[in-house]
């Protein structure tokens, strides 16, 4: 079987390495198009990169601003927080638009290479294209969050999407779409989309354990980890005041930067560490807390450790995710520009109350009991022989 994954921006990548490696280990040909930009992220996963697109017309559309604050938020109810009507139009209007610089390369490569399945990241529009127009099923990938492009019914097929299918004499898409998604049940708001569980397996690439993880540390010092994600620099306007919170509360603090952010960091107090370019599910195993900016990545590499999280949001996505966690009962949030002693406070109260922990443990047990990469490569292949993605997942498979 040959299975062609289509990425989208740079953070999103190692959500489909997991797959993508499940798939070849399993003796299918596999190949990740992205952008130019994404390319070193996949080969250094050992994953073979198609680039397709021109990088300046595809990062023009992905940078058109959409005012992406906080306080964008729709509150239906305690446990569903949702982007408002027009951020949300706008948003599935700039993927479209990325898609639309896209799908030149990609359908000449899907022609060529002839993939018998097409796995795209569901703010990848480009990918539902070259499926339709190769005549092969498609099956989403999320990024941790319930969003992306699809056409569920006619009723809600839009002009620009549309247009992505013409000019290569394809129908649209349209129809019940399938998401594999790896956000367990209790971070997941409801969604139309009909899901297929996978359990978040993180990648960050390769590491040497240094020698300080190798050896037990102080059980009365808890170690907090604080960063601001790989691909932002949401929190580095208030890191240092962060950093002394916590140190006033007798911690031992990391920071997970990026070789850029460490670059620009300066002398560091006593009781902090810094790893660069560092995985941060191979750190985190090592801690007891993460602050951070409310990257969905990190909170999920959180819960896969069982540890509490203190949420320091600065626009809309990461105040959804904070919203989430916050109403699950795993952690905890402020505005990003809240006061040193709030941050310490709540971080004292992260540690020192059961229940975020208690909470975060039982979301990490609901990870574990989801399907593994290596199930979903099986509906991957039963989606090929029949045709189509109307097939029962293997949660769905299990519980008859």
């Amino acid at each position: 079987m040959r299975v062609l994954f289509v990425g989208h921006g740079p953070a999103h990548v190692p959500w489909i390495v997991p797959l993508a490696w499940a798939c070849r280990l399993a003796g299918h040909e596999v190949r990740v198009a992205v952008r130019p930009q994404c390319v070193p992220s996949v080969t250094r996963a050992g994953l073979v990169a198609v680039p397709v697109g021109d990088e300046a017309a595809a990062g023009a559309a992905a940078g058109r601003r959409l005012g992406l604050g906080p306080g964008r938020l729709k509150a239906a109810a305690e446990s569903v927080a949702v982007l408002d009507a027009d951020l949300s139009e706008a948003l599935v209007e700039k993927m479209i638009a990325v898609a639309d610089t896209l799908t030149d390369d990609l359908v000449d490569f899907a022609r060529f290479w002839r993939p018998d399945i097409v796995v795209h990241d569901t703010a990848a529009a480009a990918g539902l294209v070259a499926a339709a127009a190769v005549g092969v099923p498609a099956v989403g990938h999320t990024w941790g969050v319930s969003l992306g492009v699809h056409c569920e019914n006619e009723a809600e097929l839009r002009p620009s999407y549309a247009r992505l299918f013409e000019r290569f004499g394809a129908d649209p898409v349209v129809g019940p779409s399938v998401w594999i998604d790896p956000c367990p049940p209790g971070l997941r708001p409801p969604h139309g989309v009909r899901r297929a569980d996978m359990r978040y397996v993180p990648f960050a690439g390769p590491a040497a354990l240094p020698t300080w993880l190798r050896a037990d540390r102080p059980a009365d010092r808890p170690l907090v980890c604080v960063t601001g994600g790989v691909t932002t620099t949401a929190l580095d306007e208030v890191r240092d005041h962060v950093v002394r919170s916590l140190l006033a509360l007798d911690t031992e603090v990391v920071l997970a930067l990026t070789p850029e952010q460490a670059a620009a960091t300066g002398h560091l107090p006593d009781g902090v560490r810094m790893v660069v370019d560092f995985p941060l599910d191979v750190l985190l195993a090592h801690c007891d807390a993460l602050v951070h900016h409310g990257g969905v990545g990190s909170g999920l590499i959180a819960v896969t450790h069982g540890l509490p999280q203190l949420l320091l949001p600065r626009n809309a996505f990461q105040e959804h995710w904070s919203h989430l966690v916050r109403a699950s009962g795993a952690g905890t949030a402020l505005p990003a520009d809240a006061g040193a002693s709030a941050v310490g406070t709540a971080v004292q109260d992260l540690l020192a109350r059961p229940s975020y922990r208690e909470r975060s443990k039982e979301l990490r047990a609901e990870t574990a009991r989801m399907p593994a990469p290596d199930r979903l490569v099986g509906f991957l292949e039963e989606c090929v022989r029949v045709g189509g993605t109307e097939i029962p997942t293997p949660e769905e498979t299990a519980g008859r």
